[in-house]
């Protein structure tokens, strides 16, 4: 899953990136409100973690914008003694809040919570056939037997699972999946479902010649 987190703070930026790209997800870090609002016009994101105190534009004032036209998940982070400020974000469309400081598994959970809410779900668990992927967890049981995926594999297989029903091109996946500055090959998306079919079989997964794959309902 594609994150973006806006934090100015080097240290913590740097620890909570590391720590997203450790948990299976793929952020991009920003660290002022300006260049946020030219990145999340200009990619597809599954969540944004957002900063209170930012240079330039607010998290505030960013918030409120991109309320103006999407739905965004949106997790806001603030100071201890900031409540005036949490109620204003919540009250703004923010989905979720969290207090500094926090523990990585705490924004880990809240992220993968408003996640499946944006997706309609409220467990993390999916069951397609004999298929079982638990989004939290990561895992995936195929005839109730533990499979072992690579993170590539598991994140493709949980953003067609997680859309039912609609087709996802190549490039869907790949805005999805790979930051920015992400260092890819052309055949990466078709090699990894190769193996991921290989795996859990080759019906769950359908290719539309041209257009794209689906995981129907």
């Amino acid at each position: 899953m594609r994150v973006l987190l806006v934090e100015d703070d080097a240290m913590l930026g740097k620890a909570l990136s590391t720590g997203l790209v450790q948990a299976g997800y793929t952020p991009d870090w920003l660290t002022d409100g300006e260049s946020a609002d030219e990145a999340i016009k200009a990619n597809s994101y599954a969540a944004v973690i957002l900063d209170i105190n930012l240079p330039g534009i607010s998290g505030l004032e960013l918030l409120k914008a991109l309320r103006r036209t999407s739905d965004l998940p949106v997790i806001i982070m603030t100071a201890r003694d900031g409540l005036d400020a949490r109620i204003e974000g919540l009250d703004l469309g923010a989905d979720d809040y969290i207090v500094k400081p926090f523990a990585l598994s705490e924004l880990l959970a809240r992220l993968r919570a408003v996640h499946r809410r944006s997706q309609g779900r409220s467990q993390s668990v999916i069951v397609l056939g004999n298929i079982e992927i638990d989004t939290g967890a990561r895992t995936v049981r195929k005839d109730g037997e533990w499979l072992k995926l690579t993170a590539r594999e598991f994140q493709i297989l949980e953003l067609l699972t997680t859309r039912t029903g609609r087709i996802l091109s190549k490039s869907d996946i790949e805005a999805q999946i790979y930051s920015w500055d992400g260092d890819y090959e052309s055949n990466t998306i078709e090699a990894a479902i190769y193996t991921l079919r290989k795996k859990i079989g080759r019906d769950l997964i359908t290719t539309i010649r041209g257009v794209g794959y689906v995981v129907n309902p």
